[in-house]
């Protein structure tokens, strides 16, 4: 088992190291896989485990949260809401630091995606921070570490593709979600003040109650999204798919016709732009059913659960050790790798363990969320480090503190399950 394990992902790590997309890297691997070890896995089952990757209704949830993202974006959506974080801090020492911050945080119960969060408040406040005498490697820092909370404040699809492959409730799962998401953006927070103090950043002008007010009104349907697909989920009101549709067409009436501030050209733009995120993820998972189909065949996953209960660890140790790993697996892969290989190989040892499958998605999505801003490759950094034009290297070593404080909420979040389990319960 150990010669065919380390076959089919030392040849996939390989290739995705020499810059090649994680899919070919993926399907490349199950490819010199099938050939050498022939008797295992023919040509034919490739192909048709390429293909029942994807045979699930369940997964036309994803581009339609994608949509509703990419249409909340281009509609505005993230200039109000960067409007209300500014509004209610940047008056502090340090101010627009902790307003980009907030900004993710509100933001993330939009996109769902960080990377789509740091494209949008990167894009307004690193130049607006720059402006403000902030360096442009803090500014960058700062806009990625925040930028992690987009995978874990729902509606996250990350927690939508955790569902779907562990059979995890979805809602249970965005409801979990809501205090790590927001302990993520209050330990950052205290990060930002700290360095804010040390280094006397400046506060920007306090504008006033009224402009408080007036942001809160602006940004209030945006604000509404989120809300609406916890209810919906959590209600039984309709599946995630039709949750997703819903969340589309609402972002679509709020941009186009109360708003006003999407035409139809940017519309499309929006809607091509979903189409190939959604694209590049549900590529991945259609390549993973052979993962699958291997890691099944070669019974890793209950080898891997017997050895952990072998060695007689705790359900805490094993959530750490799985956590660990996983950080140092997204320091190369994407989240959404992470959750169609690895994770299938995950669940059976932490349920035999007795780790409840809610805490466990929370810990696998912050932990792969905390690996894109992690040396050496964390894809956020550089990112940021690009929308800065600052050097990747000092972005890294401005990224610290905030790593740092993930990592502490990280330990706590392990320790002690209830900050999960207890608004789902």
């Amino acid at each position: 088992m150990i010669a065919e394990l380390a076959t089919l992902f030392g040849v996939m790590l390989i290739t995705i190291l020499t810059g090649v997309p994680v899919f070919l890297s993926m399907a490349f691997g199950v490819v010199v896989f099938a050939i050498a070890f022939a008797p295992l896995m023919s040509p034919l089952v490739v192909v048709q485990t390429f293909q029942q990757g994807l045979d699930n209704q369940a997964f036309t949830a994803i581009p339609y949260f994608f949509l509703a993202g990419t249409i909340m974006n281009v509609g505005g959506m993230s200039a109000r809401l960067l409007r209300l974080a500014r509004a209610m801090i940047a008056h502090i020492r340090g101010g627009l630091s902790h307003a980009n911050i907030a900004a993710s945080v509100v933001f993330a119960g939009i996109s769902g995606s960080a990377v789509a969060d740091a494209a949008a408040v990167g894009s307004v406040m690193i130049p607006a921070m720059k402006r403000d005498g902030y360096s442009p490697s803090y500014a960058a820092a700062v806009t990625a570490a925040s930028a992690t909370i987009g995978l874990v404040i729902p509606p996250s699809i990350p927690m939508v593709i955790f569902a779907l492959f562990t059979g995890a409730s979805v809602g249970s799962l965005f409801l979990a979600g809501i205090v790590p998401g927001l302990l993520m953006g209050a330990f950052l927070l205290v990060a930002s003040y700290i360095i804010a103090r040390r280094r006397r950043y400046p506060a920007s002008k306090w504008q006033g109650i009224g402009e408080l007010i007036a942001a809160f009104r602006a940004s209030f349907l945006a604000l509404l999204m989120p809300v609406l697909v916890i209810v919906g989920l959590i209600g039984g009101f309709a599946t995630t798919s039709e949750i997703g549709a819903v969340a589309a067409l609402y972002a679509t009436i709020v941009s186009t016709v109360i708003y006003r501030e999407a035409n139809l050209k940017q519309l499309f733009q929006g809607v091509v732009q979903a189409a190939l995120d959604a694209a590049r993820v549900l590529i991945i998972i259609g390549v993973s059913g052979a993962f699958i189909w291997i890691v099944a065949r070669l019974s890793v996953a209950n080898n891997l659960a017997l050895f952990l209960l072998d060695m007689q660890f705790g359900p805490t140790t094993i959530l750490a050790l799985m956590a660990l790993g996983l950080i140092i697996a997204g320091t190369i892969l994407e989240p959404v790798t992470i959750l169609v290989v690895l994770v299938p190989m995950l669940v059976p040892a932490a349920l035999a363990s007795g780790i409840d499958i809610t805490h466990l998605g929370i810990v696998v999505v912050l932990s792969t969320s905390i690996g894109l801003i992690t040396p050496p490759v964390g894809i956020l950094l550089y990112i940021t480090a690009a929308q800065a034009q600052a050097p990747a290297l000092q972005v890294v070593r401005e990224t610290m503190p905030f790593l740092l404080a993930l990592l502490v909420l990280l330990t706590m979040i392990v320790l002690v399950p209830a900050v999960t389990l207890w608004l789902p319960g």
